[in-house]
C-alpha cells in the first residue's frame, strides 16, 4: 500500500507542476458553470419549475454535477495508450506494481485535487451570484449518495481503462477514446438531468453504465427515488463494476500477448 501512496503523492505534485495551466483550466470550469447555471435558471424563470424540477433543485443539480465531475471523471488513463504506443508500458512489466492499481492511484490524486478546487469554485460562485439551491437534510440519503459516488468513480475508471487498452490493437486509440468521452459526458447526466428526456430515451440511457456515473448519485441526493430504486441502482453499479473489471483483466492479458515494446 505504501508504494501506491507514493504514486498518489507524485501524481498530486505533477498536477501542480504547471500552476498557470491548472489555474486556467479551473477558470474555464467556472465560466462553464456560470453558463450552465444561467441556462437552467432562464428555463425555470417563468413558472419556477422546469420539467419536474424546481429552480432550487436545478441549481442543486448543476452544482452537484460540477462536484461529481471532479470526483468521478479523470484523465490519467489517457496515458495508457501513449505508453503502449511508445513502448513505455514495458516499465510497468518490470516493476513490482499492478498496472491497474498504479493508474488508479494516479487518477485518485487528480480527482482529490480537482474536488478541492471544485469546492472552492462553488463557494466563490455562490458568494457572487447569491444562488439558492436545494440542500438535502436526510443523512441517510447523503450517505447513500456518497456510496453511489464512490462506486461511480470506480466504474468510470474501469470503463476508461478498458477503452485505453485498445491501443494494443491500434495506434489511433485516442480517437475512440475521445468519442467515448463525448458520448459519456452527454449520457451520464453531466449537463442535464436525464429524466427530462422522453421515457423511451431515458430507458436507453439507464440501460447503459454511463447513467450511473453522475445522474444516479445526484438523483439520490435530490430524493427523487425510493429505497427499492436506490438499492437496485447500487446493485447495477456493482454488477457493471464486476463485469468491466473482468473484461479489463481479459483485455489486458490478450493485449500483452500482442505487445512488442515498439519505441523503446
Amino acid at each position: 500500500m505504501k508504494k501506491y501512496l507514493t504514486v498518489f503523492k507524485i501524481s498530486w505534485a505533477r498536477e501542480l507542476e504547471y500552476r498557470l495551466a491548472f489555474f486556467l483550466g479551473r477558470s474555464r470550469n467556472i465560466i462553464f458553470l456560470l453558463l450552465l447555471y444561467y441556462v437552467w435558471l432562464s428555463l425555470s424563470r417563468m413558472t419556477g419549475r422546469f420539467a419536474m424540477y424546481s429552480a432550487d433543485e436545478l441549481a442543486a443539480y448543476v452544482f452537484g454535477a460540477h462536484l461529481l465531475r471532479s470526483v468521478v471523471f479523470g484523465s490519467q488513463t489517457r496515458e495508457i495508450a501513449w505508453d503502449i504506443n511508445n513502448g513505455n508500458f514495458s516499465n510497468y512489466l518490470t516493476h513490482p506494481v499492478s498496472h491497474f492499481w498504479y493508474m488508479f492511484w494516479l487518477q485518485a490524486a487528480q480527482r482529490a485535487l480537482y474536488f478541492l478546487s471544485a469546492i472552492f469554485e462553488l463557494v466563490i460562485f455562490v458568494f457572487i451570484t447569491k444562488a439558492h439551491f436545494f440542500r438535502q437534510t436526510q443523512w441517510q440519503l447523503l450517505l447513500v449518495s456518497i456510496l453511489a459516488t464512490v462506486l461511480a468513480s470506480f466504474l468510470y475508471f474501469i470503463l476508461t481503462y478498458v477503452v485505453s487498452l485498445s491501443a494494443f490493437w491500434s495506434r489511433e486509440a485516442m480517437g475512440p477514446r475521445f468519442l467515448f468521452e463525448w458520448i459519456l459526458e452527454f449520457s451520464s447526466g453531466s449537463f442535464f438531468p436525464l429524466d427530462i428526456l422522453s421515457k423511451n430515451l431515458l430507458a436507453v440511457f439507464q440501460f447503459l453504465p454511463f447513467a450511473y456515473l453522475i445522474y444516479f448519485p445526484l438523483k439520490i441526493y435530490l430524493g427523487g427515488w425510493n429505497a427499492g430504486q436506490i438499492a437496485g441502482g447500487i446493485g447495477i453499479q456493482a454488477v457493471f463494476i464486476f463485469v468491466f473489471a473482468a473484461l479489463a483483466r481479459v483485455v489486458l492479458k490478450r493485449g500483452l500477448m500482442r505487445y512488442s515494446g515498439e519505441g523503446i
